[in-house]
């Protein structure tokens, strides 16, 4: 998958949601950190008493290197899981991982509370804490919950587009105007984060070259 490591935060999380859920608790991630010095994956948990209801962002995650696009699968899919690029009833373009946490690795409230935090504590507003701060905040932008997981790389974009890669900043508000949710990723530089299908991605991507080369 073009985004194994956060898969790997989201199988450490769907791990302890499994085995809570053994022991009658449920829990929901507070904020999830992957560092490639290590490489480093860390997550904080809420653990709650009661049995977790509510299995929809308890599933496996597919991604289809036909297409280029990532979907949920639910556990009674299991055995029937296709892309709808395809046109057999299992696409082998599908790659499926799983079972793991598809729902969003940070409580935006939370992280705020941090954020919050660090400026009292003269952690942030200055040069030192530049890093920390800007940290902070790209994981508050990962908490919308209306961002699917996963994320596109924008080199991958280009490569399916045969064109240039188009600039981080400037792909991210065409995706705004357009409607969508679009936001860095803490995991990794070169990527967003967005609900964006892949096709649109490359015509926005191929409408961004086109208008800066005057066609």
């Amino acid at each position: 998958m073009p985004y194994s490591n956060e898969v790997g935060l989201r199988m450490l999380i769907g791990g302890a949601v499994r085995e809570a859920s053994v022991l009658g608790y449920r829990v929901t991630p507070l904020f999830s950190y992957y560092s490639y010095h290590g490489p480093v994956f860390r997550v904080m948990l809420q653990l709650s008493r009661g049995k977790l209801v509510d299995h929809r962002h308890y599933g496996f995650i597919g991604y289809c290197h036909s297409c280029g696009n990532s979907q949920a699968f639910s556990w009674d899919e299991l055995g029937h899981m296709s892309c709808p690029c395809g046109d057999s009833k299992v696409s082998k373009s599908l790659v499926v991982s799983g079972p793991l946490w598809t729902g969003p690795l940070h409580d935006a409230a939370y992280v705020t509370q941090m954020l919050n935090l660090a400026e009292q504590w003269g952690w942030v507003g200055n040069v030192e804490g530049a890093e920390l701060e800007k940290l902070l905040k790209q994981m508050v932008d990962e908490s919308d919950p209306k961002l699917s997981f996963g994320y596109i790389k924008l080199d991958e974009v280009a490569s399916r587009a045969k064109i240039n890669s188009p600039p981080l900043r400037i792909m991210m508000s065409a995706m705004h105007q357009e409607g969508y949710v679009a936001s860095r990723s803490h995991i990794s530089p070169n990527v967003i984060k967005t609900n964006c299908p892949m096709a649109v991605c490359m015509r926005i991507a191929k409408k961004l070259q086109d208008s800066c080369t005057g066609e």
